[in-house]
């Protein structure tokens, strides 16, 4: 048993919550004729700055429930942690090669990873999607481009953190 897990606590396998995602895809796409993703809302709340690119229905906004849904994202982390039992112990610890890439400032650091935020969102708009869109609701709805995505996607994360960790440790 894993010693940061707390006797009693329960852990789900990875692949159930997988499975339950794969589920909940189609079944949005089935009951509302709409498909999840996540970078969509971003867009809907660069909407909010008065941008008319934003306020173009024609390029997908102008549909609250993906802010509603991102914004319940955390909340619904906070209820998990919260009823789990476990100690909440808040922390920027990201693991050894983050602790030597980024800043030790708490604010430096709030800063890199908000601006990495910003740019991967931007990012993610720019090409249509991100890559949780292709490679989680395009592999579950069995599109073959978002499965090549995807792939793609895992691989270019493997060389990526290879060659950080040959440039770090």
């Amino acid at each position: 048993m894993d010693p940061q897990i707390p006797a009693g606590f329960i852990v789900w396998p990875g692949w159930l919550g997988g499975v339950a995602v794969g589920l909940f895809l189609v079944l949005l796409l089935v009951v509302t004729g709409k498909v999840l993703g996540v970078s969509s809302a971003y867009g809907e709340a660069c909407g909010w700055t008065g941008s008319a690119y934003f306020r173009d229905p024609k390029r997908g906004y102008g549909e609250r429930w993906r802010l509603f849904f991102v914004l319940g994202l955390p909340i619904g982390g906070a209820v998990a942690v919260f009823s789990s039992g476990a100690p909440w112990v808040p922390s920027f610890e990201m693991g050894t090669l983050y602790e030597k890439v980024l800043p030790q400032s708490l604010a430096m650091r709030s800063a890199v990873l908000a601006a990495g935020g910003i740019l991967i969102g931007f990012g993610a708009r720019l090409a249509g999607g991100c890559q949780s869109g292709h490679a989680i609701a395009g592999i579950a709805l069995l599109n073959p481009s978002s499965m090549l995505a995807g792939a793609l996607f895992f691989v270019g994360g493997i060389v990526a953190v290879q060659a950080v960790f040959a440039l770090f440790l």
